[in-house]
């Protein structure tokens, strides 16, 4: 599993709305894109079944709810 530090790091180096596709245990990248459907589908293709997604914002700007 990648330390909090290291998944905040990739999260805020990839461009904005982004989805990014890790491993089942969270351990890897295994592939971004800007729509959810070809995350899915390239994580699939590299034998990941059950990946992690997550999307990232617009921008890393602070917001107060």
């Amino acid at each position: 599993m990648l330390s909090p530090n290291e998944r905040a790091k990739i999260l805020r180096e990839a461009p904005p709305k982004m989805w990014i596709a890790f491993s089942e245990d969270e351990s890897a990248v295994i592939a971004q894109s800007s729509s959810y459907e070809e995350a899915v589908a390239l994580a699939e293709s590299r034998g990941e079944h059950d990946p992690v997604l997550v999307m990232t914002p617009d921008s890393w700007m602070p917001m107060v709810l």
